[in-house]
């Protein structure tokens, strides 16, 4: 799987050997259909000053997926198709234009003027596989609402029951705003630690003329200089499991709690 995450928008990519595109979009379809959620369009609500989903309860919605696909007379790297089992290794990524047209919007207003679909769907066809790119306004959906969407496509594949995620009528961000507000002592903390704060401005940082070209300036500067690569790492489920093996080993001579499979893999990327 290839991952791609803009501002406004993420990508998720996955190659396969063989696809069957008129399944797939058939799929898609009966998710959508079931999921009115992923039906809907972005508006700019006056009233509420903010973003919202208008979403059709009944009727057709068959045209609001963006399915699209294209063909390439090349190839990937076997690593890419082969499933090895033991293997792990890193390998040079597919592009992007593999897994998203390049008329899927990048930003909310253009997702609002021209009431595009919420979900892309983009197929490549190489001659050795097929890449399959699925694009959601970040907007909208983060990467929990993206695994729940292409768990949705699983089940329905498979002929399986799902049922579509209730709607919260909570705003959560707001919810984590109030509890800041109503300790102010956690601002306080944030300042004590100069090196968190630190370490924190250099990722979010006031979106001004000097702070963006230092952005770019040092982006730039890193693919010069050190001739960073976009790169794709690997495991396979043998490796998987020996990797889990080994760190659940090492934690049953301490007294640290239990970790789940997500945080020994963070735990071995970042060492």
């Amino acid at each position: 799987m290839s991952s791609y995450l803009e501002v406004f928008g993420v990508t998720s990519g996955r190659v396969v050997q063989s696809l069957d595109i008129y399944a797939l979009r058939a799929a898609l379809h009966r998710v959508i259909d079931k999921w009115r959620l992923l039906a809907g369009y972005v508006e700019w609500s006056n009233t509420l000053s903010k973003w919202c989903i208008r979403v059709p309860l009944q009727g057709d919605v068959s045209s609001r997926l963006k399915f699209t696909t294209s063909k390439k007379a090349t190839r990937l790297q076997p690593s890419f198709v082969v499933n090895e089992q033991d293997s792990a290794h890193i390998s040079t990524r597919p592009p992007l234009p593999y897994f998203r047209h390049e008329s899927v919007p990048h930003d909310l207003q253009s997702y609002s003027s021209s009431k595009s679909p919420l979900l892309s769907v983009h197929v490549t066809e190489l001659l050795n596989c097929a890449c399959v790119g699925f694009t959601i306004p970040h907007g909208v959906f983060d990467g929990g609402g993206s695994w729940q969407i292409l768990h949705a496509l699983k089940q329905e594949l498979h002929g399986k029951p799902w049922d579509p995620p209730a709607i919260s009528q909570s705003n959560i961000l707001q919810e984590a705003l109030d509890d800041l507000e109503r300790a102010p002592s956690m601002y306080n903390d944030i300042h004590q630690e100069t090196a968190t704060y630190s370490a924190l401005r250099r990722y979010f940082v006031p979106r001004s003329v000097i702070t963006v070209a230092t952005i770019l300036g040092r982006t730039v500067y890193e693919h010069v200089r050190h001739n960073v690569e976009s790169k794709t790492v690997y495991l396979g489920p043998k490796a998987i499991v020996k990797l889990r093996r080994e760190a659940r080993g090492d934690l049953q001579s301490s007294e640290a709690p239990s970790v789940s499979m997500n945080n020994i893999l963070a735990a071995w990327f970042f060492k």
